[in-house]
């Protein structure tokens, strides 16, 4: 009888200690939130969302030289009707956006180019806006790039620097440097 209560006591610790190892590995999903159930803006633009437009990857790219900025990004009307969007940057002119019904609108294309003047950020900088749709409005900020990335230069207004990245590659030099 003894050797029997003590197997059945074996087993309940046994039993014990394989659920707390299960718990252990699989207890971080139980008490915190999945990485891969948050939404975010995967590139270097914010996505926001005022009543049926999606604006999404929107930035603006920078010529420090000149203080003017082209839009970039995009803004989805999935509704059955056409909706007119603002883009307010903080202290400067609305951009006016219309976008018709189930579409996306491209700013990386020529025809919807969107140039903001007198801009006060500088490249590495996020700035407020405020969208509008109708009478909903939502405020949010948005960052501020350069042609440094191969991905912006083109939209840079009066064309980028070619030279402006050249501090992102090695030189022979530096390379021997380190042989």
């Amino acid at each position: 009888m003894i050797t029997a209560r003590m197997t059945a006591g074996r087993r309940i610790a046994a039993s014990i200690a394989l659920t707390a190892l299960a718990f252990g590995a699989t207890g971080c999903g139980a008490i915190n939130q999945q990485a891969t159930t948050t939404n975010y803006a995967a590139s270097d633009g914010s996505n926001i969302t005022v009543a049926e437009a999606k604006a999404r990857n929107i930035l603006l790219v920078v010529n420090d030289e000149s203080h003017e900025a082209r839009l970039i990004g995009s803004v989805v009307n999935r509704s059955d009707s056409a909706l007119s969007l603002s883009i307010a940057p903080e202290g400067l002119a609305p951009i006016r956006l219309n976008v018709p019904a189930d579409t996306a609108l491209k700013l990386e294309d020529d025809a919807n180019e969107q140039l903001v003047s007198n801009l006060t950020k500088s490249a590495g900088e996020h700035i407020d806006v405020t969208l509008s749709v109708g009478g909903e409005s939502v405020e949010s900020s948005i960052p501020v790039v350069d042609g440094t990335l191969p991905e912006y230069r083109d939209f840079v207004p009066g064309g980028s620097d070619p030279h402006v990245g050249d501090h992102l590659t090695p030189s022979p030099k530096s390379e021997e440097a380190h042989h």
